[in-house]
């Protein structure tokens, strides 16, 4: 039995160069491999879990800001009557655009109120229901001269830790605290006039520091090509000859 051997021909020039050419090709090739499938895969894997970590932290505050965006929606919705999603498809397929157009205001009025009280009635008695045996529980607490609930939420068992004033949380909360007393143009012509005042005092300083170190001359002089000699003194609270008066005492 005979076995048959490959042997090269190296009689011919293009596979020769084959043999003894270096693998730059394929260790490229695994080199690219391994960055893509493993430093690159880690990364992106990485992301993704800071991403999620994010979100689920901060889950519950992102929860609230968008329930009270909504609840603040429908309170301040310009419609009369307003139906909450997806009650709002009712409004617009068996109200607006079968009745609307053509019904009386007061009667589609009539007729908006009829179907609102329909649908939001079973809410509005499962709640009065609800509300209604807590009522009861606080009444009994009461008569038996005990608090009110006897359920300790989470943030009144982290009360007794915290201290807002220490922490600085009283003072950011009055410092964040709209001002609804006064009107904004009258605090912004406060904060004006306190600018133009503390414009004056600088003024005054600058006008008897000149006086009193250079002479009359120097505070004319610098005023004048400044441009401020032009301003009104009486506007700026300085009276006439008070730099050439404090020059003269001080010499």
């Amino acid at each position: 039995m005979t076995t048959s051997r490959y042997i090269p021909h190296y009689s011919n020039p293009t596979h020769k160069a084959n043999l003894h050419q270096p693998p730059f090709g394929i260790i490229l090739y695994y080199i690219f491999t391994f960055v893509v499938m493993v430093i690159l895969l880690n990364v992106l894997i990485a992301l993704y879990n800071s991403a999620y970590e994010d979100i689920t932290s901060n889950a519950i505050d992102e929860y609230m800001a968008l329930f009270s965006q909504k609840t603040m929606q429908f309170v301040r919705a310009p419609d009369e009557n307003v139906f909450i999603a997806p009650f709002n498809l009712i409004e617009m397929f068996c109200l607006i655009l079968p009745f609307e157009w053509w019904m009386d205001e007061k009667r589609y009025d009539h007729l908006n109120d009829m179907v609102m009280a329909v649908i939001y009635s079973p809410l509005l008695i499962v709640t009065a229901l609800l509300e209604q045996q807590e009522a009861w529980v606080v009444k009994e607490n009461r008569r038996r001269g005990e608090d009110d609930e006897d359920t300790v939420m989470e943030w009144e068992q982290v009360l007794s830790l915290c201290d807002f004033e220490a922490d600085g949380w009283d003072k950011k909360v009055q410092a964040s605290r709209p001002n609804v007393e006064f009107d904004t143009a009258v605090l912004e012509v406060r904060e004006l006039r306190k600018e133009v005042a503390e414009l004056k005092d600088m003024m005054k300083m600058l006008v008897e520091g000149g006086g009193a170190g250079n002479g009359a001359k120097w505070g004319g002089d610098t005023l004048g090509e400044s441009g401020l000699a032009k301003l009104d003194a009486s506007k700026l609270g300085i009276q006439a000859g008070e730099s050439s008066e404090n020059g003269g005492r001080d010499e």
